[in-house]
């Protein structure tokens, strides 16, 4: 797991803890943030979006399937 955002294609899985304690599962989106970000689309309880959260939470794990 890096921080730079070029290393993070469309359809990675990305692990993280939310509140320091709770397991999530993000996708990385094609699209990305003005800044270069790519975008996540995951449900953190207010249904299904797309959002620039890729670096918010801690992250766990970083994978690709090939």
């Amino acid at each position: 797991m890096t921080k730079k955002a070029s290393d993070y294609q469309p359809g990675d899985f990305v692990t993280c803890l939310v509140a320091g304690r709770l397991p999530h599962i993000m996708v990385v989106s094609d699209r990305k943030a003005t800044d270069g970000t790519p975008l996540v689309i995951h449900n953190i309880g207010s249904g299904t979006q797309e959002e620039n959260r890729l670096f918010v939470y801690p992250l766990t794990g970083h994978f690709r399937i090939k």
